[in-house]
């Protein structure tokens, strides 16, 4: 007699979270009230040549669209934050890491069910480009990695490696929604783009 009444309650409850994950969380009225719009926000006005400085970019907001050459996938949204609501929308940017043109690394990571799910196909010497909101950066594919999911040090810049792009995604890809422990990371060295010696 209880069982059916907790099917119910299971399936209104299961009803509820994907209802709320594909319309509610996707709506603009939401991503607005918790900050996570997909806009390119920033605080204060468009960088002009002269200041000197990266602007402001705040947590949530898009500041990048990322295209790897030969992927289907274009236009990736690239967010400044990594948590799961944005990883939802496109690729998020690592806190601990650093924005292109700032001499370091800019650690990127995405769903391999979702935006990354064509880096495994990713040689070598492939060409990836990061369209800021203050300027266009190139970069090059020189290795890849396989590292375990808790190896935190592999995310950390390199000395001596010059300016990076690091992106990385759950391995391998054909697991489909299962848990993965390994990840998978491009390398890229900084081809062209513009350096910012401070950040604003």
């Amino acid at each position: 007699m209880l069982l059916p009444y907790l099917f119910s309650v299971a399936a209104i409850v299961c009803a509820s979270v994907v209802l709320f994950e594909t319309v509610v969380a996707e709506s603009v009225f939401y991503q607005l009230a918790t900050g996570l719009s997909g806009g390119n926000t920033v605080a204060g006005s468009e960088v002009t040549p002269d200041e000197g400085h990266l602007p402001v970019i705040r947590y949530g907001t898009q500041w990048a669209t990322l295209n790897v050459d030969g992927w289907e996938e274009r236009d990736i949204k690239v967010f400044f934050g990594d948590e799961d609501a944005l990883l939802k929308k496109g690729a998020g940017m690592s806190m601990f890491s650093r924005f292109c043109g700032q001499g370091g690394r800019t650690v990127l990571s995405a769903h391999v069910t979702r935006h990354f799910y064509e880096i495994e196909d990713t040689k070598v010497g492939t060409l990836v480009t990061m369209d800021t909101i203050y300027g266009k950066y190139t970069y090059k594919v020189v290795d890849t990695l396989i590292f375990h999911y808790q190896d935190n040090d592999v995310l950390k810049a390199v000395e001596g490696e010059g300016e990076t792009l690091f992106m990385y995604t759950c391995y391998p890809r054909q697991n489909g929604f299962q848990f993965r422990s390994k990840r998978l990371a491009l390398i890229c060295r900084k081809v062209e783009g513009k350096e910012w010696p401070t950040y604003g």
